[in-house]
């Protein structure tokens, strides 16, 4: 005999795309109303600092919105964990409405749990089922620890709470920011009722099931939001479970809605031109700024070579007052420096795979690992130079094939799969830092505004 319907209405990688969230928010509000049994989850990625406001409130502006969405729990994915300093984190959902759940990171150096995150949470409905939640995010075990966060295995962490969750629930409900793959893995493993997926941006316009686990996903960007429905009897099993995702295309538009799209933008665009940076005497053209990021590049880690790419430079930096609006508007991305070590036999390896893939890298439309221009560009380099006859030259010198030598980068490089030596090579981030930041630093430097005032203290 059916007791109840239970409804979990889910979003997922959002990036920031405000412009879908009026509709996106009447839609979910819609549904709650409507529902006798819902609960209501955002599984990470809601922030990006694209967004103008987004990056002038490190992602508070983000949860204010979220509020009126009346969330019952969200968790994180490395576009909060990764992006964000350790303080920004530790303050992004102090005004928060919602419950924020996370089960696989912890705070060094004690290895205690988020103050501002719990690892799961019992819901108990009208009708007394119980569900249990819980939420783990992709364990960056190269780059969390250097943010003051230590990552845990999925498997380990789902090893130790499932037991406990299966113990005081009925169901169990995963808000997983992993990826597809590692939820199917999940599925094939665990007896877990739900995950709800996020991260590789999969749309499963009908769930999928995988050994009776069911799994969804409502795509990115804000363009489609999650139904499940969840049919449970008298003694609070599960006899139905299915999902649907809406388009946010089909979800009605009202007039009010471009005008709240863009005061958010205007917003955010007057807290970073607030801000200023320097005083430049011209413009700067995006070919300019390449240079003059391989010069603070290794200005910053103190090298003598660098290597950066045109793509990452999208607009001019115009004559007069810089700020970070304009900063942002050049370099939208969420990349970081990084100092990678080659042996000389690297670095002809390097240059070979460069030369074998520049043509069609320098139209190539890049998505994701951090980017957020349009192409991928141009490949250059400061300090290492190869000569009409073959001969490479680091800081001047020949290159020695056993010889160890530096180079001053972006951590996007390490991410991306075009590069087999930079993915294999020690390397050293600085994930304090975006580039843009970086890049202040530099314009402060240069022109003799107050050097190294506002993003010191971010």
């Amino acid at each position: 005999m059916v007791s109840e319907t239970i409804h979990l209405l889910h979003t997922n990688d959002i990036h920031s795309h405000l412009g879908n969230w009026p509709r996106l928010l009447r839609f979910l509000n819609t549904k709650q109303a409507k529902y006798s049994e819902s609960y209501t989850f955002d599984i990470g990625d809601a922030i990006d600092r694209l967004h103008p406001l987004t990056d002038a409130t490190m992602g508070r502006g983000n949860v204010e919105l979220m509020n009126a969405a009346h969330y019952t729990a969200v968790t994180i994915g490395n576009n909060e964990g990764l992006v964000l300093s350790h303080e920004a984190m530790n303050h992004l959902y102090d005004q928060a409405n919602f419950d924020v759940l996370l089960a696989n990171l912890k705070e060094l150096p004690n290895k205690n749990q988020p103050k501002w995150a719990n690892e799961y949470k019992i819901l108990t409905t009208k009708q007394g089922t119980k569900i249990g939640v819980f939420a783990l995010t992709a364990p960056y075990q190269l780059t969390y620890p250097s943010l003051g966060w230590q990552p845990y295995s999925v498997d380990n962490t789902i090893d130790r709470l499932l037991p406990k969750l299966r113990a005081e629930s009925d169901i169990v409900v995963l808000l997983s920011h992993l990826g597809l793959p590692t939820d199917q893995h999940i599925g094939e493993k665990y007896d877990i009722d739900v995950v709800i997926g996020a991260h590789t941006h999969h749309l499963l316009d009908h769930g999928k099931m995988v050994n009776g686990t069911l799994l969804a996903a409502a795509g990115r960007y804000g363009e489609h939001a999650g139904d499940i429905t969840l049919t449970v009897s008298n003694n609070h099993q599960i006899i139905k479970k299915s999902a649907v995702t809406t388009p946010t295309y089909e979800m009605a538009e009202e007039d009010e809605d471009y005008h709240l799209i863009r005061g958010w933008l205007q917003t955010g665009k007057k807290l970073l031109e607030s801000h200023k940076v320097a005083k430049i005497p011209r413009d700067i053209t995006s070919d300019e700024q390449t240079y003059d990021a391989l010069r603070a590049l290794k200005k910053y880690f103190d090298v003598p070579a660098a290597m950066v790419s045109t793509g990452m430079f999208v607009d001019n930096l115009p004559y007069g007052e810089l700020t970070q609006y304009e900063l942002l508007e050049s370099m939208p991305h969420a990349i970081n420096p990084m100092l990678m070590t080659l042996t000389g036999a690297e670095i002809v390896e390097l240059l070979n795979e460069i030369t074998s893939q520049q043509q069609w890298l320098s139209t190539l439309d890049m998505k994701g690992s951090g980017f957020r221009g349009k192409t991928f560009g141009y490949l250059r380099f400061d300090g290492v130079d190869r000569q009409r006859n073959g001969e490479i030259l680091y800081q001047g010198h020949q290159i020695e094939l056993t010889g160890r030598y530096q180079i001053a980068t972006l951590d996007h490089y390490k991410w991306v799969p075009f590069f087999p030596v930079i993915q294999s090579a020690p390397i050293q981030i600085k994930l304090n830092i975006l580039l843009r930041e970086l890049m202040a630093k530099y314009y402060q430097d240069k022109y003799s505004r107050r050097p190294g005032d506002f993003y010191e203290k971010r």
